[in-house]
């Protein structure tokens, strides 16, 4: 990696690293779906009416309208976009736009976990027209722009080193196969444009600061045009965003390290002006225009007019910089598996040990360009600075703000990787975590952005699988086929996703409604969700005759069971009701762990499909006329494909019945066919008793079968059968009051 460059030659390694950018930029800028990324809606709509009304947009100072929201940025990039759309027919827009008003996004008080805040429909397709064709040609521009920035990391990179031909193209590779900056730059976003002009401004100062004191570099020192081209630049990208005025300092310094070296006031004093003379002239326009409109060179007051009050403190600050550094290279939240990001946070363990030894050499003096290592470093300081700053007024913890930063990041990563890797190895390792973050940015579209927002279409009701089906016809234009629920099995506060299987038999309305609830094989009711069929992704007035659509709904479990349930569906159009369809029980809440020990243990076999292993026996105090409160302790041994229902008699010495407490397990929401072998259930009957229980008084417990009344037959430990197959339980001493003699 290390040795000069032949003068003159070709940068191929850039062009082919600008190659595969691009080609990921445009297959990244087809596959995600209009709008879904970060205020991509918002920036369009400012393109939008640039190119419409051709005249910047004047904003309330009382109440912002929404769809300029972005209107307060420096239009830079949305000016040349404005004029690449301008010939098109943009009409459709806003029209087509459909909100998906059940995401957070849109309404904070839903629980939604679907990830798009778009109805995504067929005006969408290819080939695409009007406002559509306008998004992804402004998406293909964004692209040019962060080709730009990568341009720019390689200039960084080679100014800082021009005698070490590896560090550019493995800095400007690592830029470029970052997987949040192909994506932000295959969007409509102003982001890639900032990046890309501050990168050359980065380019520019560190070429101003290295070009002094140095009689090889003369030439650089005495051509004006780096100072001109600096001023233009930093205007450029004042106008772009309003983070740029942290490059107003970066500048600042790479004029007061000329100087030092130089000790020339005068030249000092000339430069100055050139650079924030042209600047001044390239953007003061915007500053002055809202100075003017708003009493504020900013527009800060207007800016934040929809953004609510937000403040945090220094450990949550500390917490939301962690996911700063996860949302660097992920776009998405939850995008890529951990081991991805373990391995980003091990690149970032190996970089920060190879800085620590870097700052021991350049404090040695071993290494020539610190003066460009500190613009680069101080730039990435200051756009963070400038982060934290905004993360404690609005909530904006994302990573895709330091990538203006991305040129100071690639090179600072590049070398303090290089200073912990033997020198034999360098080059191998650099080409596996170039292969290996191309093969990552290659996958993201098909198999972590597309699979996001997937269409709920399935093609065949055979594909379905373990669904519990429905009986009945179609309910208006709709047949209801069957339901999924994952998990089967689920555990107490677990949530469950319940999934409908629809058929569309017609063209149903877009008002189509379900009340989807939940039983308890008892007939308790533990939840309802309302809500359009498919709603959040694929409302049924976008259904074509034949649709299979799969429907999901999100349930909390309660903290208790067990329980089988079912699932009942009303389907309602306005205030027309169509029908209601309800399911065999579909899945089960498992029995919890059995809490303490059991103050009675028994050990009675009922044929081999349920032991009775313990017992406790309890006076009930809220009962007027008297009762027991028995919990019987059952454990599952066999598969039970038949109701069965518990006898729970309370009888005197001689057998005469006192009071019984029959009746199914755990109030008929868990009927044996439901019990799994091995489960353990504490399943509580209440018997009245009376004022008082006569000495010798027993409770005679046992299974039925529900259809005939035949019992279950019942065996001691010893294998001997009980005699009625009845289990007879001595109240003495059970009780806390002891019972009459």
């Amino acid at each position: 990696m290390r040795g000069r460059a032949p003068k003159g030659s070709a940068p191929w390694a850039l062009i082919l690293i600008l190659a595969a950018f691009c080609t990921l930029g445009a297959i990244h800028s087809v596959v995600i779906p209009l709008f879904e990324a970060p205020d991509e809606i918002w920036h369009f709509s400012f393109v939008h009416v640039l190119a419409t009304q051709r005249a910047l947009p004047v904003q309330s100072s009382e109440v912002k309208d929404v769809w300029l929201r972005e209107a307060g940025q420096p239009p830079l990039y949305h000016l040349t976009a404005a004029l690449l759309v301008a010939p098109l027919d943009m009409s459709d827009f806003p029209g087509f736009v459909r909100f998906n008003i059940a995401h957070p996004a849109i309404d904070a008080r839903s629980e939604s976990e679907s990830p798009n805040v778009f109805i995504h429909t067929p005006h969408e397709a290819f080939p695409y027209r009007g406002a559509v064709l306008a998004v992804h040609l402004v998406r293909l521009c964004s692209v040019l722009w962060g080709a730009g920035a990568i341009v720019g990391a390689y200039l960084v990179a080679r100014e800082l080193a021009p005698d070490r031909t590896g560090l550019a193209p493995v800095s400007a590779a690592v830029a470029a196969l970052n997987p949040h900056f192909v994506f932000i730059s295959s969007v409509v976003n102003n982001d890639a444009a900032f990046a890309c002009l501050c990168t050359l401004v980065l380019w520019l100062s560190i070429r101003l600061a290295r070009g002094t004191g140095r009689p090889e570099a003369e030439g650089v020192r005495q051509r004006p045009g780096s100072v001109l081209a600096l001023g233009v630049l930093l205007g450029l990208a004042l106008l772009s965003k309003l983070s740029a005025l942290a490059l107003v300092p970066l500048v600042a310094l790479a004029l007061a390290l000329t100087w030092w070296r130089e000790r020339d006031t005068r030249s000092l004093l000339a430069r100055g002006c050139a650079v924030y003379g042209l600047a001044a002239l390239v953007a003061g326009w915007w500053y002055v225009r809202n100075w003017a409109l708003y009493g504020d060179p900013l527009g800060w007051s207007v800016w934040i007019l929809d953004l609510p009050e937000h403040r945090v403190g220094l450990v949550e600050l500390a917490r939301q910089l962690g996911h700063v550094g996860m949302t660097f290279w992920s776009p998405v939240d939850d995008l890529f598996p951990p081991p991805v990001f373990w391995g980003f946070g091990l690149l970032l363990a190996m970089a920060v040990a190879g800085w620590c030894r870097w700052i021991v050499r350049i404090g040695r003096g071993e290494y020539e360009c610190a003066d460009g290592l500190l613009l680069a470093g101080t730039w990435f300081v200051l756009l963070l600075a400038s982060l934290v700053r905004y993360m404690t007024i609005t909530p904006s913890a994302e990573g895709r703000f330091l990538l203006p930063a991305i040129a100071s990041t690639s090179l600072l990563l590049v070398l303090g990787w290089e200073a912990v890797v033997p020198e034999r190895w360098a080059k191998g390792a650099a080409s596996a975590l170039g292969v290996g973050l191309l093969a990552l940015c290659a996958a993201s579209p098909f198999f972590a952005i597309a699979p996001r927002y997937p269409l709920p279409l399935i093609d065949s009701i055979q594909d379905i699988q373990a669904m519990v089906p429905f009986e009945g016809g179609p309910l208006g234009d709709v047949r209801l086929l069957g339901v999924g629920v994952e998990p089967r099995d689920a555990q107490a506060g677990e949530r469950v996703h319940v999934t409908l299987y629809w058929e569309a038999v017609g063209a149903p309305p877009a008002d189509l409604r379900s009340v989807v609830r939940l039983w308890t094989a008892g007939g308790r009711l533990i939840g309802q969700r309302d809500s359009v069929l498919a709603g959040e992704v694929y409302p049924p007035d976008l259904w074509r005759a034949g649709d299979i659509v799969r429907d999901v709904y999100r349930f909390e479990m309660p903290g208790s069971g067990p329980a089988l349930y079912r699932v009942s569906v009303s389907v309602s159009s306005g205030d027309e009701s169509l029908g209601s369809r309800s399911s065999a029980n579909a899945f089960k809440l498992v029995p919890p762990p059995l809490s303490g020990e059991i103050t009675r243990p028994l050990a009675y076999n009922l044929d081999d499909k349920v032991a009775l292993i313990g017992v406790h026996v309890a006076d009930d105090p809220g009962s007027p006329g008297g009762a027991l409160v028995a919990t019987f302790y059952w454990r599952a041994l066999g598969e039970m494909s038949e109701a069965y229902t518990v006898f729970v008699h309370l009888v005197d010495a001689h057998g005469v019945l006192l009071g019984q407490g029959d009746g199914p397990p755990l109030g008929g929401d868990y009927p044996t066919p439901g019990w799994s072998p091995g489960e353990e259930l504490a399943d509580t009957h209440v018997v009245p008793a009376g004022a008082g229980l006569p000495a010798g008084a027993r409770l005679s417990v046992g299974l039925y079968r529900v259809e005939d009344g035949t019992r279950l037959p019942v065996y001691a430990s010893t294998g001997a059968r009980i005699p009625g197959d009845a289990i007879s339980l001595d109240l003495e001493g059970m009780l806390s009051a002891p019972v009459q003699p």
